[in-house]
């Protein structure tokens, strides 16, 4: 499969800002507070997805890390 450049860039930027998502997930207590953190920490998410795409993927992020799906987390 290849992949035309708008589409790299998109993955690279849905990676970066879920792999520095993460940084928060062990200061949270819930995925509400996760979320909101989040959301509060950084400037932009990736342009091309809706705040609500964007928090059911921290909400799948959060579940992977509580149920011990995440692999590795800096």
């Amino acid at each position: 499969m290849r992949f035309n450049q708008e589409v790299k860039k998109w993955a690279t930027d849905l990676h970066i800002f879920l792999h520095k998502a993460e940084q928060f997930l062990p200061q949270c207590n819930a995925p509400e507070e996760f979320i909101a953190k989040v959301f509060d920490s950084f400037e932009e998410k990736p342009q091309f997805l809706s705040n609500d795409e964007v928090e059911e993927m921290l909400l799948e992020l959060w579940s992977a890390y509580k149920d011990g799906r995440l692999t590795h987390i800096d």
